[in-house]
């Protein structure tokens, strides 16, 4: 309703400035009122600020405010603006110019009339753009603020159980170690490990690399500890490059590799998954490879964390145009990828 209502103002106030200028023209006698239609030269001249008015309100500002090299824009909008002023200019000219009573108006007089009404138009429709911005800009503050509060909030009545939890399996890991049974004791510390994770490391903006990778190589090994030896499930993981001194905002991988457990093993039967951590030119290129599985056996759960549809809205707030994903299937394999600028 809203998006009409703003069309029929706009419509009324071209209708209403045309209707001016062709009454000011007409009782001012500067045309020729019996020997030709002089309201197709205010028409004409309507039109072509409509045009640039519109063209640079929804299409030259938006794009200049997603561009980093402004300055390249500026002088393409000069240029433009430039270009049809000339034409609008030579066409004033060279036909409408016979419907005035003083033909004899220069070509430079057309152009400076012309230039000068349309940077008033330029200039109001890039007021008029740069408003729009702004009020969806403020639109979007509050959206995100508030689902900031509402995460934050959320965020902290979650951090009750895992508290709970962090605290409990460092207990049971003191009692395994009087107990002597050194592998349920190494999986309560990787466990312990995770937990602390998600739980301290997740409240910093960006984290470590090397802490990201130490927290999924965790999760691999936690994993693997719920299945028998004799499953044959192979988990590669592959790091290339220097991963100690770049940082990338923390839980962003782990929603691929809980994807690829979850659709990828089938302990009944042969299953691989392979990972890929390269860091090339402050760039991070993250594959993740594994089999399609229709029907598991149970081990895995259900859920599977923040899931990649999450993950996708999550990348585009704190990596706006940085980063791309994908994911694709080959025969029975699926490839989720993932390049992302880390500056």
């Amino acid at each position: 309703m809203r998006k009409y209502l703003e069309i029929i103002i706009h419509l009324l106030i071209w209708g209403t400035g045309y209707s001016i200028l062709l009454t000011l023209s007409g009782s001012a006698g500067s045309f020729r009122q019996g020997e030709g239609p002089y309201w197709a030269a205010i028409l004409f001249g309507t039109l072509v600020n409509m045009v640039i008015f519109y063209t640079t309100a929804f299409f030259l500002v938006p794009g200049m405010l997603r561009l980093i090299e402004r300055k390249k824009f500026i002088i393409l909008l000069i240029i433009g603006f430039t270009g049809v002023c000339l034409l609008e200019s030579y066409i004033d000219y060279s036909f409408v110019s016979s419907f005035f009573i003083d033909n004899e108006t220069t070509f430079m007089v057309h152009f400076f009339q012309n230039f000068l009404v349309g940077f008033i138009v330029l200039l109001a429709s890039l007021s008029y753009a740069l408003f729009n911005n702004w009020v969806e800009n403020e639109k979007l503050k509050r959206v995100l603020l508030e689902e900031k509060l509402y995460t934050e909030m959320a965020f902290l009545k979650s951090k009750i159980n895992p508290h709970f939890l962090f605290n409990v399996l460092n207990s049971f890991y003191a009692k395994t170690l009087k107990h002597n049974v050194p592998e349920l004791s190494d999986g309560l510390l990787k466990l312990a490990e995770l937990t602390r994770y998600m739980v301290y490391e997740t409240n910093e903006d960006k984290v470590l690399l090397e802490k990201e990778i130490h927290h999924l190589k965790n999760f691999i090994e936690v994993y693997q500890l719920r299945i028998s030896e004799e499953d044959d499930v192979n988990i590669n993981f592959d790091v290339i490059g220097d991963i100690h001194s770049v940082k990338i905002c923390p839980m962003l991988l782990i929603p691929f590799v809980e994807n690829a457990i979850k659709h990828g093993i089938n302990p009944q039967e042969k299953s691989e998954i392979n990972i890929l951590i390269e860091i090339k030119q402050n760039k991070l290129y993250f594959k993740v490879t594994n089999p399609i599985v229709k029907v598991t056996n149970g081990i895995v759960d259900n859920s599977s964390g923040f899931g990649l549809a999450n993950l996708k809205t999550r990348l585009a707030i704190l990596y706006p145009n940085t980063h791309t994903i994908e994911t694709t299937t080959e025969k029975d394999t699926f490839i989720a990828q993932l390049n992302l600028q880390l500056n």
